[in-house]
């Protein structure tokens, strides 16, 4: 047996590939802190992940203690912390958030909005400071799917200007224009008008130290998505979809906006909605109303991450209608579902990011 030595276990733990990145957890420098007892067999270590909420804590564990009982002893044990980067902007606009991610559709009616408020939910499920905003400035769903739809924000000063502060609800910061508009009265604004709102909602928040805040968006591809894009700089957009050829017909518009000159959001994935209607009263079957596979194709027709397939079912419309999202559920099939996408939207976030660090 070689001689214990901090180089024997660097070397154990370089045969633990990042996945996502494609290198060893040393090379990636994601290894602090590693320190060991030879008398207790014992050797701790922290992994600095990728992004918050990374769903890779299991897998790196569980490929941590093989590589150093196969390197340095049988008998040895592993302790490992993780911990992950702040996501920072910078001094740009909104720098306490560290990532905004806009959820878009091309059309109304593939669920985009249960989509980002299970999706948020989901992220912090996973560990991760989530804000939820509710850019549908014409017909804000997230009151009802939260079960606000009563609620009032509060107005806090700071630096001598008023702030909206957000709600909190399921572990998230929730702000809608459907907290300032009597429920159900229309917003005929046009779109000037609506941007200028959108703009206040964002800047005029008293949003707190948020990894995420997810960006519901009204569908189509209008001023808003313009006025998001453009001067805000998001950090991505998920186009959610369903598997009908009419609504990915209009999803790859919304898709192709986001990668125009003018806007260039990067695709973080393509999500496919009531992929397939499923039932606990008949486990081993899948009904493909819709049609089937179309939100695969799409994402590989533009060459984007595939997110995951969000099946249909009866909980979906209860439970909305009660305003308690499905993810919350532990155990059920649905909030499975979601964790799975939600898992798979943080890693596509840390591949772009390091991307991004390695071109330049």
């Amino acid at each position: 047996m070689e001689t214990l030595s901090e180089s024997l276990f660097y070397a154990a733990l370089r045969q633990v590939i990042d996945p996502d990145l494609g290198k060893d957890i040393v090379t990636a420098g994601m290894v602090r802190g590693l320190s060991w007892n030879a008398e207790t067999q014992l050797v701790a270590l922290t992994v600095q992940l990728t992004t918050p909420a990374c769903p890779l804590k299991g897998y790196f564990t569980e490929r941590i203690q093989a590589a150093i009982r196969a390197h340095v002893g049988e008998n040895w044990r592993v302790e490992v912390q993780f911990t992950a980067p702040s996501l920072a902007r910078g001094a740009d606009t909104l720098p306490q958030i560290g990532a905004i991610i806009l959820i878009g559709s091309g059309k109304g009616g593939v669920g985009k909005s249960t989509v980002a408020v299970n999706l948020a939910v989901a992220l912090n499920r996973l560990g991760a400071r989530v804000g939820l905003l509710d850019a549908d400035i014409y017909g804000p769903s997230v009151p009802i799917l939260l079960g606000l739809e009563q609620a009032k924000p509060t107005v806090q000063e700071k630096d001598g200007r008023p702030y909206l502060v957000p709600l909190s609800k399921f572990g998230l910061e929730v702000m809608s224009i459907g907290f300032l508009v009597p429920a159900g009265q229309p917003t005929p604004w046009r779109g000037p008008m609506a941007s200028n709102t959108l703009r206040q909602l964002l800047t005029e928040t008293l949003w707190p130290e948020l990894d995420y805040l997810i960006v519901d968006m009204p569908p189509g591809t209008g001023d808003i998505h313009l006025t998001l894009a453009q001067q805000f700089r998001p950090q991505g957009v998920v186009i959610v979809t369903t598997p009908q050829k009419v609504a990915l017909a209009d999803a790859e518009k919304a898709l192709r906006m986001f990668q125009m000159p003018l806007v260039q959001v990067p695709i973080l994935g393509v999500i496919e909605n009531m992929a397939y209607f499923w039932t606990s009263q008949l486990p081993t079957q899948k009904f493909y109303i819709f049609g089937q596979q179309g939100g695969h194709r799409l994402a590989q027709k533009y060459n984007v991450p595939f997110l995951g397939e969000i099946p249909l079912m009866e909980e979906v419309v209860s439970r909305s209608d009660a305003g308690v999202p499905v993810a919350l559920e532990e155990g059920m099939p649905m909030a499975e579902a979601f964790l799975n996408v939600a898992g798979m939207l943080v890693r596509s976030l840390a591949r772009h990011k390091h991307n991004l660090v390695a071109a330049s």
